[in-house]
């Protein structure tokens, strides 16, 4: 099931198989979470169901004063750019859903956002994979056509491999404890069909991951 988007925005994704269901999942429970670009608080929600504590950085304001609602503050303005009130070592967790080909300098954001990470604590990010098979098989007959949605989002600015990925975490100080994947199953998507794909992209998640789920640790 998916919830209804408020107001346009994303909606939650509830698969337990896709990247929200992910990212909730390297959160955790009963948290202190920094969740930049919050949105309408799609994630916040179920993140304050399980006992998070959400402070929200968001660029646009209708959105943020939707993620109001759950949230604890929400900051608005780029994320980049922004001045960030915080002490160092204020959260458990630093959240970036689908963020990071949105930035124009995703490493220094990354570098920036570090020290407000408390020891033992992690960043958790999705980010697409600009090596799937599709954009590849693509090249390969000449198309490269950007699009409203999907790894070629007219507003992605950034795209990563896995390797480009972790080399830019690694730069950024950081460490990679866990690096997962998706693997959706357009118009099917039942939970016995994503569990077999996902199998399947496990021989090659360099080539089948639609996007990456990570968690990485200041190093």
């Amino acid at each position: 099931m998916t919830a209804a988007p408020a107001g346009g925005y994303v909606p939650l994704n509830e698969r337990a198989y896709g990247g929200h269901a992910k990212l909730l999942r390297l959160v955790g429970d009963g948290k202190r979470v920094l969740d930049v670009g919050c949105s309408s608080g799609y994630l916040a929600r179920p993140l304050v169901a399980r006992g998070c504590t959400v402070v929200g950085i968001e660029q646009d304001e209708d959105a943020a004063e939707q993620a109001r609602e759950v949230c604890a503050e929400v900051l608005v303005g780029d994320a980049e750019t922004l001045e960030l009130p915080f002490e160092p070592a204020s959260f458990d967790v630093v959240l970036c859903g689908d963020l990071l080909e949105h930035l124009r300098d995703p490493g220094a954001f990354l570098a920036r956002v570090r020290p407000f990470v408390r020891p033992g604590g992690r960043l958790v990010l999705t980010t697409p994979n600009v090596a799937n098979w599709s954009l590849r098989l693509g090249l390969l007959f000449g198309r490269w056509r950007y699009t409203d949605r999907g790894i070629l989002d007219r507003t992605h600015l950034h795209l990563f491999t896995r390797s480009t990925l972790v080399e830019t975490l690694a730069r950024a100080g950081y460490r990679v404890v866990e690096l997962d994947y998706t693997v959706p199953v357009p118009l099917v998507g039942t939970d016995a069909v994503e569990r077999a794909v996902h199998a399947v992209g496990r021989l090659r998640p360099q080539l089948f991951a639609y996007q990456f789920v990570v968690a990485a640790a200041p190093a």
